[in-house]
């Protein structure tokens, strides 16, 4: 494409140089690519412009705080470097436009929310393959063609490869997509140039508090999906408190309220889905939910009143989709757990491990009720930590669920980062009552092994923090961990563990 095309809607005046590639990042830069020199969090793209240029870049967009100075250019060794006020706020319109506006093309999902956007995102694949349809997603879990996923780093990338990406799918005449989109995603503008056929929003509680300092601004930050961007239809969980409010502030926009027990909301909204009656057992739940499209029962081996709302978010969804609600319905018990999401491992005569990735106050409050609800008599151990160099605030809050859930409490490392761990533990035990009834165990292998070996075969051992997670961040080290190998080391059995087995 070239340079004057691409940039005509914000300069007129620029050389016509041919670009074969969009980069913002120098170290994996390569021959003929536009290098977009913007100021991040950790490094200034700006320091970089002479290794740009040295690895021959076409040429370079770099950000200006200066309106007037937009649309400037001067030459350096003969490539241009032209002056953008306000780049990294269009960096997502600029990479849609080089790729051809790939989001007009096809339907995109995006899910937001503090927690249940990986489990959300997940079951709509899930269930969208169940019924024949491919699908492909960016997220937590990996970014690909769903089943063949890729690892990644961030929940939501930078605003150049999601815009790939969705010329890729294309490519693939994939025409769905499901994108967890991040708090940091949205208020760096990662997600500005995508055109969103359905937003979701699952809950917000507290959490990146280090980053976005109160809820005040985190709100903002999630609330930004809904007002700044392209969304067509929108999914709200309005049994959330921040649902509610927002329900009624979009009250002229096409909104499906989904809810448990709370017809009222119904009157706020386009279409609406809500759950009247719900029964837990062991490893099951039953809903029997009333909406707009009819009624119906759903039956699950999920766990949780949490999961109840991302299993009737993502219903809601493939709804507005235009699937058949008998299919959906008929369909909805061949739905199997989210890796790293309250996985269940079950063997006759040992300890039951519940893995979860609850590393907030809400989503442990949440977990350790689910398991109240499904396993009332059983003893439960609660095993997790708090990252380290991150929102310190939620350490005591998680400390004081923790005791008053759980029978038994062990505090273990988390990602400790470069911080000491005896701080991050004294934190997490300024919100305990009985810390002489606390134990603490660093090494978390150790912590698990402690569990398993003390506790009786009836017990439940719930491993909270990691959930999906392969390394452990300590000091600036990434070491090969998984809660998942530890359970199944100590189970001594090795077996799908995406699939609940009943305790015989």
């Amino acid at each position: 494409m070239s340079l004057k095309y691409l940039l005509s809607p914000w300069i007129k005046n620029v050389p016509n140089k041919n670009i074969f590639n969009l980069n913002i990042d120098s170290r994996t830069l390569i021959k003929g690519s536009l290098f977009i020199a913007v100021s991040g969090i950790k490094n200034d793209g700006r320091n970089f412009i002479f290794e740009a240029i040295y690895k021959k870049a076409v040429a370079i967009l770099c950000e200006t705080k200066k309106k007037e100075n937009h649309g400037k250019y001067k030459y350096i060794n003969q490539v241009p470097i032209i002056y953008f006020f306000r780049l990294s706020e269009n960096i997502s319109m600029i990479a849609g436009r080089f790729y051809k506006q790939p989001g007009k093309k096809i339907k995109i999902i995006g899910i937001t929310g503090t927690n249940g956007k990986t489990t959300v995102t997940h079951l709509i694949n899930q269930w969208s393959e169940i019924l024949g349809n491919k699908i492909a997603t960016i997220g937590t879990l990996g970014n690909g063609v769903y089943k063949s996923l890729i690892p990644t780093k961030n929940t939501t990338p930078d605003a150049i490869y999601i815009q790939s990406f969705l010329h890729m799918v294309l490519e693939k005449k994939i025409k769905l997509v499901t994108m967890e989109v991040s708090s940091h995603g949205l208020v760096q503008n990662r997600v500005k140039g995508v055109p969103f056929y359905i937003a979701i929003f699952t809950n917000l509680s507290q959490d990146h508090l280090d980053y976005h300092e109160n809820m005040q601004k985190y709100e903002s930050a999630k609330w930004l999906l809904f007002s700044n961007h392209i969304v067509k239809k929108i999914v709200l969980n309005a049994n959330d408190k921040y649902g509610k409010i927002w329900l009624k502030k979009l009250l002229n926009y096409y909104t499906i309220a989904v809810t448990i027990k709370d017809e009222k909301q119904r009157k706020y909204s386009k279409k609406w889905l809500n759950a009247t009656h719900i029964k837990y057992y062991e490893n099951l739940i039953n809903i029997t939910f009333e909406s707009s499209w009819g009624g119906g029962n759903l039956s699950s081996c999920l766990m949780g009143k949490f999961n109840v709302i991302n299993l009737l978010l993502s219903l809601a969804c493939l709804l507005e989709l235009g699937h058949n609600i008998s299919n959906l319905t008929n369909t909805s018990h061949q739905i199997k757990p989210i890796n790293g999401r309250m996985q269940t491992f079950i063997v006759n005569k040992k300890p039951i491990f519940i893995i979860d990735y609850a590393h907030t106050p809400d989503a442990l409050k949440q977990a350790l009720t689910a398991i109240r609800l499904h396993y009332n008599q059983n003893y439960i151990w609660c095993i997790f930590g708090c990252g380290g160099e991150r929102d310190k605030k939620k350490r005591p809050l998680m400390g004081a669920i923790a005791e008053k859930i759980a029978d038994k409490v062990i505090i273990t490392n988390d990602n400790p980062r470069n911080e000491k761990k005896v701080n991050i533990v004294n934190d997490i035990l300024s919100g305990c009552q009985k810390k002489q009834n606390i134990l603490t165990i660093l090494d978390r292998k150790k912590a698990i092994s402690y569990a398993f070996y003390q506790a009786k075969y009836d017990h439940i051992i719930f491993i909270a923090g990691k959930g999906h997670e392969e390394t452990q961040i300590i000091q600036n080290k990434y070491i090969n961990y998984s809660d998942k190998k530890m359970v199944l080391n100590l189970l001594e059995k090795k077996y799908d563990f995406s699939v609940l087995k009943k305790n015989s």
